[in-house]
């Protein structure tokens, strides 16, 4: 099964869906199974990071869209049947996947003379994705992410801080607004952000003489800038700003 990218967009669509009906039951079941699988986890917030990654060196993008190319296939071969029997539990509607993911996908496939035109093809249009510098006015489909937060949030075990019967009404409101943003904001909104955190750290970096507190800070500094644009990112980045008032 050389659909990766289908079957995370089907899986966004039926979790969108629940999320929608208010079918928590439904929703931890399909994230319990997922999280449980450390190769599909893996491969899912591989196809997420990539989505904002930039090499802006040609030959260095050549050389990682090559070095993929094998991990692909190996990583394909482990999640096949996974992914099958996780298919089974999505809905049939036909999805289109975006062109990044048709890409990605089609380097999952084994070598064979018959492939060898369409893998070239599919290694140059990532060989421009990973070059082309991502701008804040860049367009995404947007019908695809109310979810995203939730399963990002699984994917990184904080699935209980984000989605359960704790959650306090001003948390689950939080939560409520960052799901309907879209995704052209949520860009400004975390640009914004990370503009603010960094200020404040900053400050607090030219105001203390303490050595723990100036390695925390750092730390901090270095993990806001690495952060890219998703909701569940949005969501740690209030939570690192909160943290510093």
């Amino acid at each position: 099964m050389n659909n990766f990218g289908i079957i995370k967009t089907k899986l966004l669509n039926k979790l969108t869906e629940s999320y929608a009906n208010e079918n928590k039951a439904e929703i931890k079941n399909i994230l319990t199974t997922i999280k449980e699988n450390k190769d599909f986890k893996e491969m899912y917030l591989f196809y997420e990071e990539i989505e904002g990654k930039h090499i802006s060196d040609k030959e260095t993008a050549k050389l990682y869209v090559e070095g993929l190319s094998t991990i692909l296939i190996q990583s394909n071969e482990n999640l096949k049947t996974f992914c099958e029997s996780l298919d089974k539990t999505l809905d049939n509607n036909e999805v289109v996947s975006n062109e990044l993911y048709q890409a990605l996908d089609t380097l999952t496939e084994s070598d064979k003379l018959s492939n060898i035109e369409k893998k070239v093809i599919a290694k140059k249009k990532l060989v421009e994705h990973l070059t082309t510098k991502k701008e804040i006015t860049e367009s995404k489909d947007t019908t695809l992410v109310p979810n995203e937060t939730l399963l990002n949030a699984v994917l990184a075990n904080n699935f209980n801080v984000l989605y359960s019967n704790t959650l306090s009404e001003s948390q689950k409101e939080e939560l409520k607004n960052i799901l309907s943003i879209p995704y052209e904001d949520l860009l400004t909104k975390t640009s914004e952000l990370k503009e603010s955190i960094n200020n404040q750290v900053s400050t607090l970096l030219s105001e203390s003489n303490e050595t723990d507190l100036i390695n925390k800070l750092k730390a901090v500094k270095d993990e806001v800038n690495q952060m890219f644009p998703s909701r569940y990112n949005y969501y740690r980045l209030n939570e690192l700003k909160n943290g510093l008032n």
